[in-house]
Protein backbone atom coordinates (compact mmCIF):
# COMPACT_ATOMS: atom_id res chain seq x y z
CA UNK A 1 0.00 0.00 0.00
CA UNK A 2 2.79 2.13 0.97
CA UNK A 3 4.39 1.52 -2.57
CA UNK A 4 0.96 2.58 -4.52
CA UNK A 5 1.20 5.49 -2.62
CA UNK A 6 4.02 6.30 -3.30
CA UNK A 7 3.96 6.04 -6.41
CA UNK A 8 0.36 7.87 -6.86
CA UNK A 9 2.34 10.89 -4.96
CA UNK A 10 5.27 10.63 -7.59
CA UNK A 11 2.66 10.50 -10.74
CA UNK A 12 0.98 13.39 -9.32
CA UNK A 13 4.12 15.56 -9.17
CA UNK A 14 4.90 14.50 -12.22
CA UNK A 15 1.90 15.21 -14.01
CA UNK A 16 2.38 18.70 -12.35
CA UNK A 17 5.61 19.85 -14.04
CA UNK A 18 4.00 19.62 -17.46
CA UNK A 19 2.39 22.16 -19.13
CA UNK A 20 -1.33 22.10 -19.37
CA UNK A 21 -1.73 20.87 -22.81
CA UNK A 22 0.33 17.92 -22.45
CA UNK A 23 -1.30 16.92 -19.01
CA UNK A 24 -5.03 17.16 -20.54
CA UNK A 25 -3.86 15.11 -23.58
CA UNK A 26 -2.50 12.94 -21.23
CA UNK A 27 -5.73 13.00 -18.89
CA UNK A 28 -7.40 11.78 -21.94
CA UNK A 29 -4.82 9.53 -23.54
CA UNK A 30 -5.90 7.25 -20.45
CA UNK A 31 -9.28 6.58 -21.39
CA UNK A 32 -8.44 5.76 -25.17
CA UNK A 33 -5.58 3.22 -24.10
CA UNK A 34 -7.06 -0.13 -25.79
CA UNK A 35 -5.85 -0.17 -29.37
CA UNK A 36 -5.14 -4.12 -29.52
CA UNK A 37 -7.15 -7.10 -29.71
CA UNK A 38 -3.98 -9.23 -28.73
CA UNK A 39 -4.65 -9.90 -25.63
CA UNK A 40 -8.56 -10.42 -26.35
CA UNK A 41 -10.90 -13.09 -27.96
CA UNK A 42 -13.80 -12.00 -29.38
CA UNK A 43 -17.55 -12.13 -28.16
CA UNK A 44 -19.45 -13.58 -31.04
CA UNK A 45 -23.95 -12.88 -31.26
CA UNK A 46 -25.02 -13.08 -34.39
CA UNK A 47 -22.42 -13.42 -36.22
CA UNK A 48 -20.97 -9.90 -34.72
CA UNK A 49 -18.25 -9.33 -32.58
CA UNK A 50 -20.07 -8.04 -29.53
CA UNK A 51 -17.52 -8.12 -27.20
CA UNK A 52 -13.76 -8.64 -26.20
CA UNK A 53 -12.91 -11.25 -23.66
CA UNK A 54 -9.16 -10.57 -21.86
CA UNK A 55 -7.15 -14.15 -22.19
CA UNK A 56 -6.90 -13.99 -18.48
CA UNK A 57 -10.59 -14.36 -18.11
CA UNK A 58 -10.84 -17.28 -20.99
CA UNK A 59 -10.70 -20.76 -18.53
CA UNK A 60 -13.92 -19.48 -16.54
CA UNK A 61 -15.73 -19.42 -20.06
CA UNK A 62 -14.33 -22.47 -21.19
CA UNK A 63 -15.86 -24.18 -18.44
CA UNK A 64 -18.65 -23.01 -18.40
CA UNK A 65 -22.57 -24.93 -20.21
CA UNK A 66 -23.02 -21.82 -21.65
CA UNK A 67 -20.33 -20.90 -23.70
CA UNK A 68 -18.43 -22.82 -26.97
CA UNK A 69 -14.77 -21.06 -26.92
CA UNK A 70 -12.22 -21.85 -29.43
CA UNK A 71 -8.69 -19.55 -30.25
CA UNK A 72 -10.40 -17.65 -32.40
CA UNK A 73 -14.34 -16.59 -30.35
CA UNK A 74 -16.17 -17.18 -27.56
CA UNK A 75 -19.93 -17.80 -28.29
CA UNK A 76 -23.00 -19.11 -26.72
CA UNK A 77 -23.99 -22.46 -26.98
CA UNK A 78 -26.64 -23.34 -29.89
CA UNK A 79 -29.42 -23.88 -27.81
CA UNK A 80 -29.30 -20.09 -26.21
CA UNK A 81 -31.22 -18.58 -29.11
CA UNK A 82 -33.46 -15.58 -27.58
CA UNK A 83 -32.58 -12.21 -25.80
CA UNK A 84 -34.15 -13.63 -22.47
CA UNK A 85 -32.46 -17.18 -22.89
CA UNK A 86 -28.80 -15.20 -23.21
CA UNK A 87 -29.99 -13.08 -20.29
CA UNK A 88 -30.71 -15.74 -17.64
CA UNK A 89 -27.58 -17.70 -19.13
CA UNK A 90 -25.34 -14.56 -17.93
CA UNK A 91 -26.96 -14.12 -14.79
CA UNK A 92 -26.20 -17.38 -13.83
CA UNK A 93 -22.73 -17.55 -15.05
CA UNK A 94 -22.07 -13.97 -13.29
CA UNK A 95 -23.03 -15.55 -9.85
CA UNK A 96 -21.36 -18.58 -9.79
CA UNK A 97 -18.37 -16.53 -10.47
CA UNK A 98 -19.20 -13.90 -7.39
CA UNK A 99 -20.33 -16.73 -5.63
CA UNK A 100 -17.00 -18.74 -6.00
CA UNK A 101 -14.83 -15.53 -5.47
CA UNK A 102 -13.59 -14.96 -8.88
CA UNK A 103 -13.45 -11.92 -10.57
CA UNK A 104 -14.26 -10.32 -7.28
CA UNK A 105 -12.44 -6.95 -7.98
CA UNK A 106 -14.89 -6.00 -10.70
CA UNK A 107 -18.02 -8.09 -9.82
CA UNK A 108 -17.59 -6.84 -5.85
CA UNK A 109 -19.47 -3.76 -7.25
CA UNK A 110 -22.66 -5.96 -8.32
CA UNK A 111 -25.54 -3.74 -8.70
CA UNK A 112 -28.65 -5.71 -9.41
CA UNK A 113 -29.00 -3.46 -12.36
CA UNK A 114 -28.44 -4.08 -15.70
CA UNK A 115 -27.25 -2.30 -19.34
CA UNK A 116 -28.33 -4.01 -22.53
CA UNK A 117 -26.16 -4.90 -25.10
CA UNK A 118 -27.25 -4.25 -28.75
CA UNK A 119 -26.27 -5.71 -31.87
CA UNK A 120 -25.71 -2.59 -34.31
CA UNK A 121 -25.07 0.34 -31.87
CA UNK A 122 -27.28 1.96 -29.06
CA UNK A 123 -31.56 1.35 -29.07
CA UNK A 124 -31.14 -1.03 -32.16
CA UNK A 125 -31.52 -5.17 -31.73
CA UNK A 126 -31.46 -6.15 -27.97
CA UNK A 127 -28.64 -9.33 -27.90
CA UNK A 128 -29.46 -9.56 -23.83
CA UNK A 129 -29.33 -8.05 -20.75
CA UNK A 130 -26.06 -8.05 -18.32
CA UNK A 131 -25.46 -7.11 -14.69
CA UNK A 132 -23.58 -4.03 -14.83
CA UNK A 133 -20.61 -4.61 -13.18
CA UNK A 134 -19.73 -7.66 -15.38
CA UNK A 135 -20.18 -5.80 -18.39
CA UNK A 136 -16.38 -5.18 -18.30
CA UNK A 137 -15.66 -8.97 -18.19
CA UNK A 138 -17.40 -9.29 -21.27
CA UNK A 139 -15.74 -6.28 -22.63
CA UNK A 140 -19.11 -4.87 -24.31
CA UNK A 141 -20.31 -1.19 -25.43
CA UNK A 142 -21.88 0.26 -22.38
CA UNK A 143 -23.85 3.56 -22.72
CA UNK A 144 -24.10 6.27 -20.43
CA UNK A 145 -25.20 10.16 -20.27
CA UNK A 146 -23.59 12.99 -18.21
CA UNK A 147 -24.70 16.86 -17.92
CA UNK A 148 -22.44 19.91 -17.49
CA UNK A 149 -23.81 22.16 -14.90
CA UNK A 150 -22.16 25.80 -15.03
CA UNK A 151 -23.88 29.13 -14.37
CA UNK A 152 -22.59 33.02 -15.34
CA UNK A 153 -22.09 34.58 -12.59
CA UNK A 154 -21.03 38.56 -14.00
CA UNK A 155 -20.00 37.97 -17.07
CA UNK A 156 -17.74 34.67 -16.11
CA UNK A 157 -18.33 30.76 -16.04
CA UNK A 158 -18.06 29.00 -12.68
CA UNK A 159 -18.74 25.80 -13.02
CA UNK A 160 -20.45 22.88 -10.51
CA UNK A 161 -18.38 19.85 -10.08
CA UNK A 162 -19.86 16.91 -7.37
CA UNK A 163 -17.51 14.54 -5.47
CA UNK A 164 -18.19 11.41 -5.24
CA UNK A 165 -19.43 9.37 -2.38
CA UNK A 166 -16.65 7.70 -0.38
CA UNK A 167 -18.63 4.58 0.00
CA UNK A 168 -18.87 3.69 -3.87
CA UNK A 169 -16.61 0.62 -5.50
CA UNK A 170 -15.24 2.76 -7.57
CA UNK A 171 -13.12 6.16 -7.80
CA UNK A 172 -14.27 7.14 -3.99
CA UNK A 173 -13.83 10.51 -3.06
CA UNK A 174 -13.19 11.77 -6.62
CA UNK A 175 -14.56 15.03 -8.13
CA UNK A 176 -17.44 14.18 -11.15
CA UNK A 177 -19.83 15.94 -13.22
CA UNK A 178 -22.77 17.54 -11.28
CA UNK A 179 -24.80 14.78 -12.90
CA UNK A 180 -24.11 11.11 -14.04
CA UNK A 181 -25.69 8.16 -15.46
CA UNK A 182 -24.78 4.56 -17.00
CA UNK A 183 -28.32 4.35 -19.13
CA UNK A 184 -29.77 1.08 -18.00
CA UNK A 185 -31.98 -1.53 -19.32
CA UNK A 186 -34.86 -0.18 -20.24
CA UNK A 187 -34.08 2.96 -20.20
CA UNK A 188 -33.08 5.97 -23.01
CA UNK A 189 -30.54 8.84 -22.84
CA UNK A 190 -33.35 11.29 -21.82
CA UNK A 191 -35.15 9.48 -19.20
CA UNK A 192 -31.75 8.72 -17.97
CA UNK A 193 -30.70 11.71 -17.59
CA UNK A 194 -33.86 13.29 -15.88
CA UNK A 195 -33.75 10.51 -13.40
CA UNK A 196 -30.16 10.96 -12.49
CA UNK A 197 -30.50 14.64 -12.43
CA UNK A 198 -33.38 14.00 -9.84
CA UNK A 199 -31.29 11.87 -7.59
CA UNK A 200 -27.72 13.21 -7.89
CA UNK A 201 -28.68 17.06 -7.88
CA UNK A 202 -32.26 17.16 -6.97
CA UNK A 203 -33.02 18.99 -10.29
CA UNK A 204 -36.52 19.54 -11.18
CA UNK A 205 -38.17 18.13 -14.52
CA UNK A 206 -38.82 21.86 -15.14
CA UNK A 207 -34.99 22.85 -14.57
CA UNK A 208 -33.66 19.90 -16.18
CA UNK A 209 -35.51 20.19 -18.98
CA UNK A 210 -33.45 23.54 -20.28
CA UNK A 211 -30.51 21.14 -20.83
CA UNK A 212 -29.10 20.53 -24.38
CA UNK A 213 -27.52 17.72 -25.78
CA UNK A 214 -23.76 18.30 -26.81
CA UNK A 215 -22.70 15.10 -28.70
CA UNK A 216 -20.81 12.79 -27.14
CA UNK A 217 -17.76 11.08 -26.66
CA UNK A 218 -16.18 7.59 -27.24
CA UNK A 219 -13.86 5.54 -25.40
CA UNK A 220 -11.87 2.05 -24.79
CA UNK A 221 -10.32 1.77 -21.58
CA UNK A 222 -8.55 -1.22 -20.04
CA UNK A 223 -8.08 -0.76 -15.89
CA UNK A 224 -8.37 -3.45 -12.84
CA UNK A 225 -12.19 -3.71 -13.72
CA UNK A 226 -11.97 -5.04 -16.99
CA UNK A 227 -12.21 -3.23 -20.54
CA UNK A 228 -15.08 -1.34 -21.44
CA UNK A 229 -16.20 0.33 -24.73
CA UNK A 230 -18.08 3.01 -23.97
CA UNK A 231 -20.56 5.94 -25.31
CA UNK A 232 -20.65 8.78 -23.19
CA UNK A 233 -23.75 11.14 -24.20
CA UNK A 234 -23.37 14.85 -23.09
CA UNK A 235 -25.43 17.32 -21.98
CA UNK A 236 -24.77 20.82 -21.03
CA UNK A 237 -27.33 23.28 -19.07
CA UNK A 238 -26.82 27.30 -17.73
CA UNK A 239 -28.27 27.33 -14.47
CA UNK A 240 -29.25 30.38 -12.69
CA UNK A 241 -26.38 31.89 -10.09
CA UNK A 242 -28.76 31.03 -7.02
CA UNK A 243 -29.15 27.33 -8.03
CA UNK A 244 -27.57 24.55 -4.79
CA UNK A 245 -27.68 21.40 -6.20
CA UNK A 246 -28.88 18.51 -3.33
CA UNK A 247 -28.07 14.68 -3.04
CA UNK A 248 -30.80 12.64 -2.55
CA UNK A 249 -29.44 9.25 -3.16
CA UNK A 250 -25.78 9.23 -1.19
CA UNK A 251 -24.34 9.00 -4.44
CA UNK A 252 -22.56 12.23 -3.62
CA UNK A 253 -20.40 13.80 -0.81
CA UNK A 254 -20.57 17.57 -1.67
CA UNK A 255 -20.70 19.73 -4.70
CA UNK A 256 -18.62 22.69 -5.31
CA UNK A 257 -19.14 25.51 -8.19
CA UNK A 258 -15.67 26.77 -9.33
CA UNK A 259 -13.83 29.08 -11.80
CA UNK A 260 -12.52 27.97 -15.01
CA UNK A 261 -9.03 28.12 -14.15
CA UNK A 262 -9.74 25.88 -10.89
CA UNK A 263 -11.35 23.17 -12.93
CA UNK A 264 -8.73 23.40 -15.67
CA UNK A 265 -5.95 22.42 -12.52
CA UNK A 266 -8.18 19.57 -11.36
CA UNK A 267 -9.05 17.88 -14.27
CA UNK A 268 -5.98 17.04 -15.50
CA UNK A 269 -4.56 16.55 -11.63
CA UNK A 270 -5.51 12.91 -11.61
CA UNK A 271 -8.49 13.71 -9.34
CA UNK A 272 -11.22 13.41 -11.53
CA UNK A 273 -13.03 10.71 -12.25
CA UNK A 274 -11.21 9.74 -15.74
CA UNK A 275 -14.01 9.30 -18.36
CA UNK A 276 -15.65 12.33 -16.76
CA UNK A 277 -12.27 14.64 -16.88
CA UNK A 278 -12.70 13.92 -20.65
CA UNK A 279 -16.16 15.37 -20.45
CA UNK A 280 -15.52 18.23 -18.62
CA UNK A 281 -12.16 19.20 -21.09
CA UNK A 282 -14.48 18.41 -24.01
CA UNK A 283 -16.77 21.39 -22.37
CA UNK A 284 -13.78 23.83 -22.11
CA UNK A 285 -13.08 23.24 -25.74
CA UNK A 286 -16.31 23.29 -26.95
CA UNK A 287 -17.34 26.95 -24.95
CA UNK A 288 -14.27 28.10 -25.65
CA UNK A 289 -12.89 28.20 -22.83
CA UNK A 290 -9.38 26.42 -23.95
CA UNK A 291 -8.27 28.07 -27.31
CA UNK A 292 -6.28 26.28 -30.39
CA UNK A 293 -3.31 28.99 -29.70
CA UNK A 294 -2.86 28.30 -26.31
CA UNK A 295 -3.39 24.56 -26.42
CA UNK A 296 -0.43 22.90 -28.78
CA UNK A 297 -2.45 19.47 -28.39
CA UNK A 298 -5.83 21.18 -29.01
CA UNK A 299 -6.23 18.18 -32.30
CA UNK A 300 -5.11 14.89 -30.98
CA UNK A 301 -7.03 16.12 -27.50
CA UNK A 302 -9.97 16.46 -29.44
CA UNK A 303 -9.35 12.91 -31.95
CA UNK A 304 -8.86 11.07 -28.37
CA UNK A 305 -12.12 12.08 -27.73
CA UNK A 306 -14.12 10.67 -30.41
CA UNK A 307 -12.21 8.05 -31.40
CA UNK A 308 -14.13 5.29 -33.07
CA UNK A 309 -14.07 1.63 -30.46
CA UNK A 310 -12.05 -1.09 -32.02
CA UNK A 311 -15.72 -2.75 -32.75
Amino acid sequence: RSFKLSYYNEYKSYLSKMNWSSRALKCVQRLQNTDSCSNFIPLVVENKMSGMIHEDNIDYFKQSEYFDVDNSSVEFVETLITPAQKTEALHNFFSKLKDEGKCLNTLNGWRNETYSVFRDGFMSSLLFDVERAAVPILGCKSYGVHLNGYSIVDGTYKIWVGIRGRHKPKFPGMYDNIVAGGISSGFNVWDTLVKEADEEANMAPELIGNARPAGCICYTITNEYGTSPEVEFVYDIQLPPSYNPANNDGEVDNFKLLSVDEVKEIVVGNNFKPNCAGIMIDFLIRHGLIKPDDTPDYVEILNTLHSNHLF
